[in-house]
C-alpha cells in the first residue's frame, strides 16, 4: 500500500498559536553555491511547529522528552475514526465514540486541516471533553494523533491554566501528535501504520515530526 503524507509543509509563513512562547518558524540562506561551492541553510523552529508531537516535558517537569520516548510509541498499528460531524468548536463528548473500540494507537479525523493558514485554524475548532479523554487512557490509549492544534478548547490558548486535556494525556505518557495534514485520505474505520518520528533533540518537550500512514490489510 502507498504511504500517505500526514506532514503540514514548514515555510517562512508557517502559523503559531500567537503565543511568546511558540516561536515562528524560518529559514533563511546561509551559504550560496556561487559563493562558497554549496547551498546552506539556518532553520529556526519552535518544539511545537506545524505537525509535531509532545512529550510529557512539555507540562511537567521531571519527566522526559521526545528523545526517550520508546519508538514502539512512534510507530506502529493506529485505528481511524471520523469525527468530521462534530462542528466548528464542538466538544467530543463520550457517546460520540459509543460502539468504538478503543486502539492504543488512535487518530481522530475532523478535516480541519483544511483551516490552515487561515484566521480560523486556532478559532473554534472540535475539542475532546476531559471525561472522553479519560475514557480512553482507561482503555489503554498510547497515541492520540488528530487534525485540529490541539485536544484542548481554543478559548483556553494563552492562559496559564489551559491545557487540561493535555496534562490529562501526558501524565499518563500518551503520546499527542497535533496538525496532522491530508486526514480525508483516511477512511473512517480503517487499519493503518504510522510512523511519527520527531527529531532527536536532546530533553526536548516536543519536537516536530514527518507523520506518515498507510493502509493495513489486516485488522487490529
Amino acid at each position: 500500500m502507498s504511504w500517505i503524507d500526514l506532514t503540514l509543509t514548514i515555510d517562512n509563513t508557517c502559523m503559531t498559536c500567537g503565543t511568546a512562547w511558540h516561536a515562528a518558524p524560518s529559514i533563511a540562506r546561509l551559504g550560496r553555491l556561487e559563493e562558497v561551492g554549496r547551498n546552506t541553510s539556518v532553520i529556526t523552529l519552535g518544539s511545537h511547529s506545524a505537525t509535531h508531537l509532545d512529550a510529557p516535558l512539555h507540562f511537567y517537569n521531571g519527566t522526559y522528552g521526545v528523545d526517550e520516548i520508546p519508538l514502539e510509541k512512534l510507530c506502529g498499528s493506529i485505528r481511524v475514526t471520523d469525527l468530521s460531524h462534530i462542528p466548528p468548536g464542538g466538544c467530543v463528548c463520550p457517546g460520540d465514540l459509543e460502539g468504538i473500540a478503543v486502539a492504543p494507537k488512535m487518530l481522530f479525523k475532523f478535516g480541519w486541516y483544511r483551516n490552515w493558514k487561515t484566521p480560523r485554524y486556532y478559532q473554534d475548532y472540535p475539542y475532546f471533553e476531559l471525561e472522553t479523554l479519560r475514557y480512553l487512557t482507561d482503555n489503554g490509549l498510547e497515541m492520540l494523533a488528530i487534525d485540529t492544534p490541539s485536544p484542548d478548547t481554543a478559548s483556553a490558548i494563552g492562559k496559564k491554566e489551559d491545557s487540561l486535556g493535555h496534562k490529562l494525556l501526558l501524565g499518563k505518557q500518551v503520546v499527542i501528535v497535533e496538525y496532522l495534514n491530508n486526514t480525508e485520505q483516511l477512511e473512517d474505520g480503517g487499519n493503518y501504520e504510522i510512523v511519527a518520528l520527531p527529531l532527536k533533540l536532546k530533553g526536548s518537550d516536543g519536537s516536530p515530526c514527518r507523520v506518515i500512514a498507510r493502509r493495513l490489510s489486516h485488522e487490529l
